[in-house]
């Protein structure tokens, strides 16, 4: 079996009859195998997410000892391609060192987190969608309640991040997507960063010709007495160098006042 390294993974593939392809996508081990009548979906779990580009190779069929969900068709459409999709909750990401910024002070984090995959067939016709066959999550997060109390707040997904502040320590990761980060403390006290909220149902992921995901931009201002913080979402501004696309929009739309609970220290605040 030979694979070959393909960074820009999205892009459309044609499937001959009874063709099975395998990608490796971070730890994530996918097959997609394209019958006359039907496609065939199997997933695998390797535990390693550090292979990287994204892996694809050809196999004859969809190892045995896998279970395949099977899609149904009169004819089965013979394109398909891979949506990179940012998760539906929020992501609750803890800092893996303390981290600090002084009264007045500002500082830009790039933040990483997991995608999905959703697996997509052309419209029939023009007045048709795309059809999404299934969203495939790469990594497996755990939940966690972000607010005050039992009432208020909201369920998210737990993550770890390093929140590297320079571009030139970024590895290029194809199953998370980075968002920068740029947090501005207005009060006159020292602001703790040990875990940051980052909205990602609100933001747009794109891909570069690196492979690399970016999503929109954060802007997070703390000011005093307050439990919230003030966030602006950024278009993309990443780089110059590196043509993005857009890969899929925001799932939700952002409410006029864009007010979360970004830091935990503001919590601790409010619990006192």
């Amino acid at each position: 079996m030979t694979s070959t390294a393909n960074s820009v993974w999205w892009q459309p593939m044609t499937f001959a009859i009874n063709q099975c392809q395998g990608f490796r996508i971070g730890a994530l081990q996918l097959y997609l195998q394209r019958q006359a009548k039907q496609w065939l979906i199997a997933t695998d779990n390797l535990g390693d997410d550090t292979k990287v580009p994204v892996q694809q190779y050809n196999v004859e069929m969809i190892p045995g000892h896998l279970q395949p969900q099977r899609y149904m068709f009169t004819k089965s459409p013979n394109v398909c391609r891979l949506v990179p999709q940012l998760l539906d909750r929020s992501v609750v990401v803890k800092t893996l060192q303390p981290v600090s910024i002084p009264p007045g002070e500002q500082a830009t984090f790039y933040i990483s987190s997991p995608v999905c995959i959703s697996v997509v067939l052309p419209a029939a016709n023009a007045e048709k969608s795309e059809l999404i066959l299934t969203d495939i999550a790469v990594q497996r997060l755990s939940d966690t309640w972000f607010g005050p109390s039992t009432q208020i707040g909201e369920l998210c997904y737990a993550d770890k991040t390093h929140a590297r502040h320079s571009q030139a320590e970024l590895k290029c990761r194809p199953h998370r997507a980075i968002t920068p980060v740029q947090v501005h403390n207005l009060s006159e006290q020292m602001l703790a960063v040990d875990k940051i909220s980052i909205p990602v149902p609100l933001l747009a992921l794109y891909g570069d010709l690196n492979g690399n995901l970016w999503t929109d931009g954060l802007t997070l201002h703390h000011k005093s007495s307050q439990s919230l913080a003030s966030f602006k979402i950024d278009k993309l501004s990443i780089t110059t160098q590196q043509a993005a696309t857009m890969l899929s929009p925001p799932r939700k739309k952002a409410e006029k006042h864009n007010l979360i609970r970004a830091f935990t220290d503001m919590l601790s605040d409010q619990r006192g």
